[in-house]
């Protein structure tokens, strides 16, 4: 009797993609099970996704899901990470997850409500206190200290939630953009969020 099994393959342009990346991350050490590559295979109605991490951290996405079995293999893309490159990362998906909340529909879907400045605020404080600490000297804080060392508040209380909004995301893009300015930031998302209007 034949047991009952479900078998995933790696084949055709993939397979090829597969032993090109493969190649260029030899030299990265193995992960926690001794293991340098892990597999997630993902069946979909539109097709099966393929994710290969390195234990480096980097992804090359496989399958024909979404059309990427079309895209050829560019090393540029996929090559091996260093640890300032995955800080690089967490800091960069940090920074994406709080502009994402200056869009009034993202946050109602997070937070059920329309767009506020308090709840907004104190997500992206939150976000900052467990984050890079490049998030959180990007946040433009209710108050601050000046050169005389006294406290500042940086938000009228007068002024209404969309003003302050306003002045928060204008100032957190800001330190932002200066911070992907240092380095070589690939994030086409969070490049589009931080273009200047």
């Amino acid at each position: 009797m034949q047991e009952n099994s479900v078998v995933f393959e790696i084949k055709g342009p993939d397979y090829s993609k597969l032993k090109k990346f493969e190649r260029q991350h030899k030299k990265c050490p193995c992960g926690s099970a001794f293991d340098k590559m892990s597999y997630s295979f993902n069946p979909t109605s539109l097709g099966i996704a393929i994710t290969v991490k390195c234990s480096c951290g980097q992804t090359l996405h496989l399958g024909n899901f979404m059309d990427m079995d079309d895209k050829e293999y560019d090393e540029n893309a996929y090559k091996p990470l260093t640890p300032d490159d995955l800080k690089n990362k967490e800091f960069e998906e940090l920074a994406h997850q709080i502009l994402l909340m200056e869009d009034p529909r993202y946050f109602a879907i997070g937070f059920g409500t329309k767009l506020r400045f308090d709840p907004m605020y104190y997500y992206a404080v939150g976000l900052a206190a467990y984050g890079d600490e490049r998030i959180s000297r990007a946040i433009l804080y209710k108050q601050s200290l000046n050169e005389m060392h006294s406290y500042v508040q940086n938000y009228d209380e007068s002024s209404s939630d969309e003003e302050k909004i306003k002045i928060f995301f204008e100032h957190f893009k800001a330190k932002i953009r200066e911070e992907v300015k240092k380095y070589n930031c690939e994030n086409v998302k969070l490049l589009e969020q931080l273009k200047e209007e």
